[in-house]
């Protein structure tokens, strides 16, 4: 059997890669600041912050998937 050679990563998937830890981060952050702030704000607040920590991890779960893809070259060859 031979083994499957993936071509290395691109600057931009390098750079997708980055955002999406920084998304992940974000979401955390977002699921701790609701935990804490849970009681002092009204609902609408709170939903909100829930959305925002949504929206932050599943941003990060796409760039995640697009950073850590192997792409092939779609160039045509030059000969």
């Amino acid at each position: 059997m031979q083994e499957v050679r993936h071509p290395p990563k691109r600057l931009w998937q390098k750079i997708t890669a980055i955002i999406a830890k920084m998304s992940f981060a974000c979401a955390a952050i977002g699921v701790v600041l609701t935990l804490i702030y849970a009681g002092d704000v009204s609902e609408a607040n709170k939903a909100s912050m829930g959305a925002i920590t949504f929206i932050c991890f599943a941003i990060g779960v796409v760039l995640n998937v697009m950073g850590s893809t192997s792409i092939p070259c779609l160039k045509p060859d030059q000969d």
